[in-house]
């Protein structure tokens, strides 16, 4: 193996094949073609002599080789791109390209503001938005996939993650006005005897409504369950059940009820390595971002 052979096309490559389990998702990730993601992979098993992918199907899956590459080729990435960002801090000016990890709720309702913000202050500055549940945003940033995630805050954080809180908001219980007036009935004995619309199971936003539940003695099974609030607010419109939504989301479709027990909240924040670079771009795009809160 010669390791100057190694390039950065093809440690990119690669990262993304592993992440995606596809060659078709890494060229749609990297905006390339199959055929340039596959040829990239072949130099970089050329150069390594070994393979680094057992064909499954449609899907791929890494070798031992591979596993073994992985963290040294992310961290190889990272360094790369911390030199980047320290040579664009040499200009006087805010330039550079931020990758920011986002889920689709935070994209929608909090982040229209900063973002004109940041482009009418900033013309020089890059914004790449990648859209992900608040779990894998951030695993982008410690993994170096990410500079910055917005996402749901955790009750814990991986080592090496710091993070803040931006926003707060309060979850609360809604069914469909139509359904609130033919159904007249207390809250407990709804949330006990209706279909549930909730989140993901491993999701931060289910474990804050669950906690909640259980303080009631209330563990309904969910009859259906997405990722995004959107669709949750569209299916409970729609009286397939009962859910909980941040207070904000209501329409005069839904029926928001009181909520007996104290107040059901989750935090929306940002969050970075610790120990990276941190650029003045990174730092503009926070100092936007936290603008945007409430006061302190």
């Amino acid at each position: 193996m010669r390791p100057e052979q190694l390039s950065v096309e093809s440690l990119q490559a690669f990262v993304a094949v592993v992440d995606t389990g596809a060659f078709s998702a890494a060229a749609e990730r990297l905006h390339l073609t199959q055929p340039a993601i596959s040829k990239r992979i072949q130099a970089l098993e050329a150069t390594l002599e070994r393979p680094l992918f057992e064909r499954q199907g449609r899907r791929v899956r890494p070798t031992e080789v591979a596993e073994r590459l992985l963290p040294e080729a992310r961290e190889i990435l990272a360094r790369l791109r911390a030199i980047e960002q320290q040579i664009a801090d040499l200009d006087t000016v805010v330039r550079g390209r931020i990758r920011l990890a986002t889920s689709h709720h935070i994209a929608l309702h909090r982040l229209p503001d900063p973002l004109a913000a940041l482009g009418g202050h900033y013309p020089d500055l890059e914004l790449e938005l990648a859209f992900m549940d608040s779990e894998a945003g951030i695993q982008a940033v410690l993994h170096g996939d990410a500079d910055l995630a917005l996402a749901t805050l955790p009750e814990s954080l991986p080592d090496g993650i710091e993070a803040r809180t931006v926003w707060t908001d309060e979850l609360v219980p809604m069914i469909a006005r139509a359904q609130a007036i033919r159904t007249p009935g207390d809250i407990l004995a709804r949330l006990r005897d209706w279909p549930a619309i909730l989140p993901p199971v491993d999701s931060t936003t289910r474990r804050r409504i669950e906690q909640a539940l259980a303080t009631a003695e209330l563990r309904p099974a969910a009859a259906q369950e997405s990722p995004y609030l959107e669709v949750i607010r569209m299916m409970i419109a729609a009286g397939l059940g009962i859910g909980f939504l941040p207070r904000d989301m209501a329409t005069e479709e839904l029926a928001v009820l009181d909520w007996p027990g104290p107040p059901v909240l989750r935090s929306l924040g940002w969050v970075r390595h610790a120990a990276r670079y941190h650029s003045r771009a990174l730092q503009a795009v926070i100092e936007k971002l936290e603008g945007s809160g409430p006061p302190a």
